[in-house]
C-alpha cells in the first residue's frame, strides 16, 4: 500500500512535467489511487486483519482502471499506459506475497481489462500494427510474473520449513542442554558425597570451607568447626567384619545429620573420621553442638566390648571457633586445631568433648565454660535436642559376633 501511494506521487511529478495539457486528468486519476491505498492500508491494521489478500486486489484493479482511464481519457499517454500494463504483473509477482490461486485470478482479469483495451483504444493510444505486439507482450508478462509467483512461494515455504527445523533444532538443543544441566549437577553431587554416608567428602569440605571464609570475611560471622572420630572403631570391623562396620558409620552418620540444623553442614573426613561445621555466634554454642552430637552416637548403643568402659560405640569430639581473626590462617590450621583437640579427649578418656587452643585464654583456661565450670575434666552438659534414635533393623546384627551371622 505505502508503495502503490509512493509510486503514485512520483507518477504525477513524472508525468505532469511532460505533460501539462493532462495534469488534471494525472492527477485526479493517481490521488484516486493514493487514496484507495491510504484506506486499504488502514482498513488491514483493523477491519480487513483477517483478509488481507482482497483489500491488496481491490487496490490493484482500481490500479488497472486507473491506468485504462489515463489511456482513453488521453490518447497521448496511451503509450505509457501500456507500458504500466505490462510492467505491473511483474511488479506485482515480486511485490505482494499473496497465494497462488489469489494471483492467478488477479492476472486474468488483468489480462480480460488490457485485452479490451488493446481491442476498443483509439488508434492515437495504441496503432493498429501495435495492438498484436501488445497481447504477445501480455503473455509474456504474465508468464513472468506467475513464474515469480510460484518461485516467491516455493522460496516462502522452504523457508518456513528451515524455520521450523531450526525451532526443532533449537528446541532439541534446550532438551540436551537441561539433560546435559542434570547431569552435570547429579556429577557434581556425586564427586562432592561420600557413598557410604550420604555425608559430603573432602571435596565438598574444601568448597565448605571456602564458603564458610567467604561468609566470615564478608559478613563477619562466626563457626565452630567440630571433628569427631568414633572410639577404638577397628574392634568393630575385627570382629564382625566390614559390612558391619559400614553399617555402624552409616548410623553415625545419621545420627550426626539428625541432630544438625538446616545450616549446618557434615562430612566424612576419613574413616571413622567426620568433620562438622556449625554456624554459631559464641564458642559455648559449638560446644553445645558437639556434645549433642557426641550423645546421639552414644545413645545408639551399638554393642562395642572392646571399647572400655563404655561397652558400647562412643565419639571423641575436638572443637575449635573460626572467626574474623582467623582469616590469616589457612584450612589446615583450622583442622590441625580441632584435630589436636580431639587427640586431647582421646588421651582424656574417649567419649568426650574438648576445645582447641585457639579458643582458651593464656593462662590456658577454656573460655567456652563458665567460671564454675572451669578446671573441671567432665564433658559440658548436653543441651536438649531432638534425640537421635537407632534405625530398626539395619543394627540389629552389630551386635552379633562375626562368627554368628
Amino acid at each position: 500500500m505505502i508503495l502503490a501511494i509512493g509510486v503514485a506521487v512520483l507518477d504525477c511529478i513524472w508525468l505532469v512535467a511532460f505533460h501539462v495539457d493532462a495534469g488534471q486528468l494525472i492527477l485526479a486519476l493517481n490521488a484516486m489511487i493514493a487514496l484507495v491505498a491510504a484506506g486499504g492500508f488502514l482498513m488491514l491494521g483493523s477491519v480487513a486483519r483477517r483478509r488481507p489478500e482482497g483489500v491488496v486486489f481491490a487496490t490493484l484493479v482500481v490500479v488497472d482502471a486507473a491506468t485504462l482511464a489515463l489511456g482513453l481519457g488521453h490518447p497521448v499517454l496511451g503509450s505509457v499506459a501500456v507500458g504500466y500494463l505490462l510492467l505491473l504483473p511483474v511488479v506485482v509477482s515480486l511485490v505482494i506475497p499473496w497465494a497462488t490461486r489469489i494471483h492467478v485470478t488477479w492476472l486474468a482479469l488483468h489480462a480480460a481489462l488490457v485485452l479490451g483495451y488493446a481491442l476498443f483504444a483509439p488508434t492515437e493510444s495504441i496503432p493498429d500494427g501495435a495492438r498484436d505486439q501488445l497481447v504477445g507482450l501480455l503473455i509474456v508478462a504474465i508468464a513472468v510474473s506467475q513464474s515469480g509467483n510460484v518461485t516467491g512461494v516455493r522460496g516462502r515455504v522452504s523457508s518456513f520449513t528451515q524455520i521450523q527445523q531450526i525451532s526443532a533444532l533449537n528446541r532439541q538443543a534446550r532438551r540436551d542442554q537441561m539433560r546435559l544441566d542434570s547431569l552435570n549437577a547429579i556429577l557434581e553431587t556425586t564427586a562432592a558425597t561420600d557413598m557410604l554416608t550420604g555425608l559430603g567428602n573432602r571435596l565438598a569440605l574444601d568448597a565448605g570451607l571456602r564458603l564458610a571464609r567467604s561468609r566470615i570475611e564478608r559478613q563477619h560471622e562466626s563457626y565452630g568447626l567440630l571433628i569427631l572420630d568414633l572410639d577404638r572403631f577397628k574392634a568393630i570391623n575385627d570382629e564382625r567384619g566390614h559390612l558391619a562396620g559400614d553399617d555402624v558409620l552409616r548410623a553415625a552418620s545419621d545420627a550426626l545429620r539428625r541432630v544438625l540444623r538446616a545450616g549446618d553442614s557434615a562430612y566424612r573426613y576419613g574413616g571413622e573420621e567426620f568433620v562438622a561445621l556449625i554456624l554459631v555466634t559464641r564458642p559455648p554454642e559449638a560446644l553445645a553442638a558437639a556434645e549433642r552430637i557426641r550423645a546421639a552416637i552414644d545413645s545408639l548403643q551399638i554393642p562395642n566390648a572392646r571399647n572400655a568402659p563404655y561397652g558400647h560405640l562412643t565419639t571423641s569430639v575436638g572443637v575449635t571457633m573460626i572467626g574474623p581473626l582467623d582469616l590469616s590462617a589457612d584450612d589446615a590450621s583450622w583442622l590441625a586445631r580441632a584435630d589436636g583437640a580431639l587427640y586431647r579427649a582421646k588421651a582424656n578418656g574417649r567419649n568426650r568433648t574438648e576445645v582447641g587452643p585457639a579458643d582458651a585464654d593464656a593462662d590456658g583456661t577454656d573460655r567456652s565454660r563458665s567460671p564454675a565450670d572451669r578446671g573441671r575434666r567432665d564433658v559440658t552438659p548436653v543441651v536438649p535436642w531432638p534425640t537421635a534414635r537407632p534405625v530398626p533393623g539395619r543394627l540389629d546384627r552389630l551386635a552379633r559376633p562375626r562368627g554368628a551371622r
